[in-house]
């Protein structure tokens, strides 16, 4: 049994959600209010929680002006537990794996909320219910199934500590209750209690000395002597002495018992040292999860979790992680648990598979499972080993660029804040990946298979050379800036015939649209260099000079280098070195903004501040005429505000 499907209309930022879960691990990722609390919340109000705290239905949790919102959970495989609510169940027809209709039996729990208008001892009443039958019309539940039915429940910012401390229905009770072991034996561990707590208190202890002394020098001292018979002082340890022992009701021991486990706390060290918060929750989590398995027959085994990573070293989150993973319910463990977890952790992420990931964002969920995107089988086992902290950053951010080199990934970020558009500003991540392909693997990833008009609200810019070369790239005689050799195939011996662009019979736009590869689509933009490469294109479009002094240090004997567009470009090509000349150039292009922007004001104080400001949008404004267009389309992709559709047809941005 698992909870398949929420359901939610109108609760907190949801207008219309509707999302299909994971039977084992659902790690749910997104920025700030983007719905990972309010989805986790939405579950408790329906199921309610194992521990002491309850959940109040507010008017902040009506979305906007709506007087009403409605929460159903969906459970399927019930079979297992189908006895204990069949007069709840609906039975529905499905399509199995063979493409076969058949009937199952499954349990709809729906939450409706209505605000009455009224109020009741000054506050407003919300008047709410949770009902079964698919349309939430069906009987109430009983008390007992919604116990078995409670989620266990935690939450950010948990108090570690005093969860695992000494105290009436604490968390260590509840596991050691459930304890096997401990119930056979409750006669043995009693009687050891009961004779130490008789020992304690006998005549000329301590404690029935200073016991003997409240009572005949203080409270004596202060009742009536008609009351002195009845009341006494008795220090109680634990209830129960030996002589009492052996003719105790059976009920009356396992309270007794309860109450000596309600007495204990759990530590990480025997001298009960003070540890930090992190190996706290570690031992928490590690607490529940044991609760959680031993009661798996007779409780759901739902586990909520927001923010595992409080307070824990990044590698001790991936090991939280992988233990988890162990623990939830899959093909290998049918009675595992399952577990809805919020983070922000790519560290967590990272180690998660893909196909677990849940992008929350602006009250929308976009789950990443096989099915749901265009990725493959193979695409996912690839960005499995491929992910790691570093690039699991790309379910964290608003936008992403998929770029082939490190060019691209020094001069992309200089480059945005130049023109006035900083990525940190707007959530961008860079991610570099290899030119074998797999910025595809990311690209389908990010693309709904059945659903492309509601696509996954990250924008991704793919960049992609051309790699066509001039013919002033040839190193034949009398062309002193060529360095290519033009190779033709000769049997089994490899040419490069289809690099050079005298070759290119498709034209440029249909290599333009291969090398996109039917993936510019839904906010997926391919954008392909307007030349050759990177540095090929800064030289040919606007950045010669700065190129030229990038690569030799100053702009000395720049007029020697003479000839088109095309075999300038050509000469910076031959000399660029991949990793040195992106920062030189930022070096440069930002010296040439202070010099442009001081050159604007005056010495003057008055507008000093207005004139800088203009003088900055001038200098982005002349930068991106300056820049190839395919830089800056990707740019404006990644920071534009609204969201766009590209049509599988035409390539052009659709509104959305």
């Amino acid at each position: 049994m698992y909870l398949e499907t929420i359901s939610i209309t109108n609760f907190r930022l949801f207008e219309n959600l509707n999302l299909i879960l994971n039977p084992g691990l659902n790690i749910l990722v997104g920025q700030n209010d983007s719905g990972k609390t309010a989805l986790i919340d939405a579950i408790r109000y329906v199921l309610g929680v194992r521990s002491s705290e309850r959940c109040y239905i507010s008017e902040s949790d009506f979305r906007k002006k709506e007087t009403k919102f409605t929460i159903q959970l969906k459970f399927i495989d019930v079979d297992q537990h189908a006895y204990r609510f069949v007069e709840h169940l609906t039975h529905e027809i499905y399509t199995n794996e063979e493409g076969k209709e058949k009937s199952r039996p499954v349990l709809y729990v729906s939450l409706t909320a209505e605000k009455t208008g009224t109020e009741r001892r000054g506050y407003p009443y919300i008047k709410a219910n949770i009902r079964t039958g698919k349309d939430g019309s069906g009987l109430m539940l009983e008390s007992d199934i919604r116990d078995f039915l409670a989620a266990t429940y935690l939450k950010p910012l948990r108090d570690a500590s005093g969860e695992l401390s000494s105290g009436r229905g604490s968390r260590l009770s509840q596991i050691l209750c459930s304890s096997k072991e401990i119930n056979c034996k409750a006669d043995e561990i009693l009687s050891i209690v009961s004779k130490a707590n008789s020992s304690l208190l006998d005549e000329g202890q301590p404690l029935k000395k200073s016991a003997t002394d409240i009572q005949n020098n203080y409270l004596y001292e202060i009742i009536f002597n008609d009351d002195r018979d009845k009341l006494g002082v008795f220090i109680d340890i634990a209830g129960i002495k030996a002589e009492n022992f052996d003719a105790m009701p059976e009920d009356e021991k396992k309270r007794h018992l309860r109450s000596v486990l309600e007495r204990l706390s759990l530590a990480l060290s025997e001298g009960q040292m003070q540890h930090g918060l992190g190996y706290n929750n570690l031992l928490f989590i590690a607490a529940e999860l044991l609760l959680l398995e031993r009661e798996v027959s007779n409780e759901y085994p739902l586990l909520l979790i927001e923010e595992p990573e409080a307070h824990i070293h990044p590698q001790l989150q991936m090991k939280l992680l992988q233990f988890i993973n162990e623990k939830v319910k899959s093909d290998k463990k049918p009675d595992g648990i399952q577990c809805i977890l919020s983070t922000h952790s790519p560290n967590l992420s990272s180690k998660a598979s893909t196909s677990n990931v849940i992008v929350m964002n602006s009250g929308g969920a976009w789950s990443l499972r096989p099915g749901e995107t265009e990725a493959t089988p193979d695409d996912y086992k690839h960005m499995q080993k491929f992910l790691d902290a570093t690039k699991a950053n790309i379910f964290f951010a608003k936008s992403l660029m998929l770029v082939e080199g490190d060019g691209e990934n020094i001069l992309l970020p200089h480059l945005a804040r130049l023109l006035g558009k900083p990525l940190e500003d707007y959530g961008v991540s860079i991610v570099k990946c290899d030119n074998s392909g797999s910025w595809k693997r990311f690209a389908r990833l990010f693309l709904r298979k059945d659903n492309p008009h509601n696509p996954l609200p990250i924008k991704v810019s793919v960049l992609r050379d051309l790699d066509l070369w001039p013919n002033c790239a040839e190193d034949v005689e009398g062309n002193e800036y060529g360095f290519k050799d033009y190779k033709k195939k000769n049997g089994r011996k490899k040419g490069n015939e289809e690099y050079w662009l005298r070759n290119c019979d498709e034209g440029i736009d249909k290599r333009i649209e291969s090398l996109r590869d039917d993936l510019h689509r839904q906010n997926v933009n391919v954008q392909i260099s307007n030349d050759w490469t990177l540095e090929y294109c800064l030289a040919k479009h606007g950045l010669f000079e700065e190129c030229y002094e990038a690569l030799n240090g100053s702009k000395d004997d720049i007029g020697s280098i003479i000839g088109s567009d095309d075999e300038k470009a050509t000469y910076i090509q031959s000399k660029v070195e991949k990793t040195a000349f992106p920062y030189k150039l930022i070096e440069i292009l930002e010296r040439q903004k202070v010099d442009y922007i001081n050159s604007k004001i005056s010495q003057e104080a008055q507008d000093v501040e207005a004139r800088r400001q203009s003088a900055e949008q001038e200098f982005s404004t002349q930068l991106e005429n300056r820049l190839p267009s395919y830089i800056v389309d990707s740019i404006k992709h990644v920071t534009n505000s609204t969201n766009t559709v590209y049509s599988e047809e035409s390539g052009d941005g659709l509104p959305f």
